[in-house]
């Protein structure tokens, strides 16, 4: 049988449901931003990939070049005749020599500069435009959520610690009920004792031997004395009506007392269930407070 089913939700229930629906939704949002950088990673792929492949022919084509040795000694002439002609020059970090490539013009099919080239550069630009806006705004979510995920560890933290003072100090208001209600029930069983007592006297002797001559109300100077009119005793039905209340009395306080002990027993259960609930309580407290990120640097310390 389920346990969970048997026992109804309070208020922890509700603060971590809402915790979880609330980490749920962050989820979300993160997987979405996950897509989206995946979507960048297959870009930057594709646009290293393309870049890769223009160097590929770049390299083939300087491989078929003749380079002259001048154009590795006579560096500093080439590059003041290449400032004059409006060339610049790029240097190369394999090799450090100097190409002559001329930005200034449009790419040319038949030049160095294709437009092959000229696409692949600019599709890595923004490329890499679009990974850092990305990378600014996936870091952004990444400590908005952070934030937001603290807050909500703290917010059902506070509430759970302020349900379990809660329950503590109603769990001591039904040990001091608890205690006031056993002292009415003895209370009650003493005064019933001493009813029934009460009645045992006024029922008298258990068999008429035991009466003495004087407290018959058979006895002939007594019938003699009731022939009169207004002469007759009326103690024997004093004694009747006395017994009678006493006995209401004694229902009456057989049905209180009757009432104390289940009230007892209702107050016993009360207090386990909330002995249980706090300990419950303070059990999952203690388990989110060692399972929560306890990392911290002297810049927040401070």
């Amino acid at each position: 049988m389920n346990i969970s089913a048997l026992k109804g939700h309070d208020g922890a229930d509700d603060l971590l449901n809402a915790e979880k629906a609330h980490l749920i939704n962050c989820k979300k949002a993160l997987e979405a931003q996950l897509r989206s950088v995946q979507q960048q990673l297959l870009v930057l792929d594709a646009a290293r990939k393309r870049l890769f492949g223009v160097l590929q022919e770049r390299s083939r084509v300087l491989d078929l070049l003749n380079h002259s040795l001048s154009s590795i000694t006579n560096v500093n002439s080439a590059m003041s005749n290449m400032s004059s002609s409006g060339m610049r020059r790029s240097k190369s970090v394999q090799d450090g020599r100097y190409s002559r490539m001329n930005y200034s013009n449009l790419p040319d099919p038949l030049g160095p500069f294709t437009p092959e080239a000229d696409q692949a550069l600019a599709d890595a630009d923004d490329a890499r435009a679009r990974s850092a806006y990305l990378r600014r705004e996936l870091r952004e979510a990444i400590d908005r959520t952070d934030k937001l995920q603290k807050a909500a560890h703290k917010s059902v933290n506070d509430g759970l610690t302020q349900k379990l003072s809660e329950t503590v100090t109603l769990k001591q208001h039904l040990g001091v009920s608890f205690g006031e209600n056993r002292h009415g029930m003895h209370r009650a069983q003493r005064w019933y004792d001493a009813t029934d007592k009460a009645r045992s006297y006024t029922l008298g002797p258990v068999a008429s031997s035991d009466l003495s001559t004087r407290e018959r109300l058979d006895r002939p100077m007594v019938k003699v004395f009731q022939r009169h009119p207004g002469t007759q005793l009326p103690e024997a039905q004093e004694i009747i009506r006395g017994g009678d209340g006493l006995l209401q009395s004694l229902t009456a306080t057989s049905r209180n007392i009757g009432l104390l002990r289940l009230t007892q027993l209702k107050l016993r259960n009360d207090i386990k269930s909330k002995s249980a609930a706090a300990g419950i309580d303070g059990s999952i407290i203690r388990m989110r407070r060692s399972k929560s990120n306890h990392r911290w640097t002297l810049g927040e310390a401070f």
